[in-house]
Formats: structure tokens, sequence, C-alpha cells
């Protein structure tokens, strides 16, 4: 009887043991998942960050261009902007690539303040970049358009990365296009 009784409690040690070993091995291995995904998210935002300085220093060249853009003139300058928005393209598709990255790891309440910053602001902002991009190929290919129809040109319309105006933060507002600035 008391033999039985040391096997019963050994055995309801050994399950107790297991289970808070597993429970530490858990939560070991989400606060290491959380740890990385802060990094990740840090490390991307600072990627994005450095995209989008491109990015503005781009969309004031283009500014610049378009400020002495006549028709008459464009063909030659075609080449020009097409090269300007294949960069503006290139960092459109970064910027994408950085927020997807972000996206994808801000469900949660992290540690440090600054993260949690990051995931309350990323989609704003990423808002306002995709519309503003989207307005400024808009503008320029309806500008080419108007030139091909004047001239009787065939001048080649911009790609664009992104072709509709978005709601990324869901507020019921399009930040950066051109129905609202």
């Amino acid at each position: 009887m008391r033999s039985k009784k040391k096997l019963i409690i050994s055995i309801i040690a050994i399950i107790a043991i297991t289970v808070v070993l597993i429970m530490v091995l858990v939560i070991s291995k989400e606060q290491k998942e959380k740890k990385n995904n802060m990094e990740i998210i840090e490390k991307n935002y600072k990627l994005l960050s450095e995209s989008v300085k491109s990015y503005n220093e781009i969309r004031e060249k283009y500014s610049e261009m378009s400020l002495v853009l006549l028709m008459d003139n464009y063909k030659d300058k075609h080449e020009e902007f097409v090269k300007l928005f294949d960069d503006y393209n290139k960092d459109m598709e970064n910027i994408d690539n950085y927020i997807t990255n972000i996206n994808v790891r801000c469900g949660t309440i992290y540690k440090k303040s600054e993260v949690n910053k990051i995931c309350s602001n990323y989609k704003s902002m990423y808002e306002k970049l995709v519309n503003l991009y989207i307005s400024d190929v808009d503008n320029h290919n309806d500008f080419i358009k108007k030139y091909n129809e004047s001239k009787n040109e065939e001048l080649e319309l911009i790609d664009m990365v992104h072709e509709r105006y978005i709601d990324y933060d869901e507020d019921g507002m399009m930040y950066g296009g051109d129905d609202v600035e």
C-alpha cells in the first residue's frame, strides 16, 4: 500500500515536472520569437526609412523636372523621365518588401515602445507613400498621353508598381492621393 502511494506520488511529480518544463520551453520559445520579431521590425523600419529618403529625393527631382516641362520638347526628355520612374518603381518595390516584413510581425504588443510605435504608424505612412506615387505616375502618364495625341507620337507610358489608390490603414480615407492630401 505504501509503495503504491509512493508510485502514484512519483508519477504525479514526474507529470508535474514535465508540464512545467514544457511550459518553460514554450514561453522561452515565444520570448525568443518576439525578440527576433522586434529585431526584424526595427531592421526593416531602418531600411524603410532609407528608402523613404530616396523616395522623397526622387519625388523632389520629378517635381523640379516637371516645372520646366514643355510639350514641345518632351520627347528629348522622355528617357530621363523613364529612368527616374524606373528608380521610383524600384524604391516602391523595396518599400513594399519592408512593409510586408513589418506587417506580418505587428500583430502583438512588444516590450519595446519604439517597436509598438512603428507598428502603430507604418500603415498610414505606407498609404500616403503609395497614393502619392500613384498620383505622380498617373499625372505623368496623362502628360505622355496628351503629348502623344498632340504630336502624333507613340511614347510608352510609365509602368506602375501600384495602380490603385489604397486605404491601407482602413480609416476610410486615402491619404496622399489626388482627392485627399
